[in-house]
């Protein structure tokens, strides 16, 4: 019996560094493996974590990576939206700057085009 491929994918995100990201903090999770499309993952400064990371801390509750919230519209043409984290230095490239926007993100297995992304308030 062949083994079954990961449903899930380790990101982090450097926080605190300075140039070049020496002396940051890597704030990593576990998520679905296409939550995070190349195109999407550049933007919000999320990097796919490789066998070989070191220094990556999970489960860390501050400092803690901002959260956007990504707008699209669905097959029946209804506004939805999805949360995503997205690397401090990048939060204005991605809400007012719409690096975002016109990109393609996975949602339950479909892509949808992205057409906003704002700051998650409460």
């Amino acid at each position: 019996m062949a083994a079954k491929e990961a449903k899930s994918q380790v990101y982090y995100i450097n926080l605190g560094g300075g140039l070049a990201n020496a002396g940051a903090m890597r704030f990593a999770w576990r998520g679905k493996k296409d939550a995070y499309p190349k195109a999407v993952a550049d933007e919000l400064g999320v990097v796919i974590a490789k066998d070989t990371d070191a220094g990556l801390m999970f489960g860390a509750q501050s400092p803690r990576p901002a959260l956007v919230r990504i707008g699209y519209t669905d097959a029946n043409g209804s506004s939805r939206s999805t949360i995503r984290f997205c690397e401090p230095d990048k939060i204005g490239n991605v809400t007012t700057g719409g690096k975002l926007n016109a990109k393609k993100i996975k949602i339950a297995g479909k892509e949808y085009n992205i057409n906003s992304c704002t700051l998650k308030s409460n």
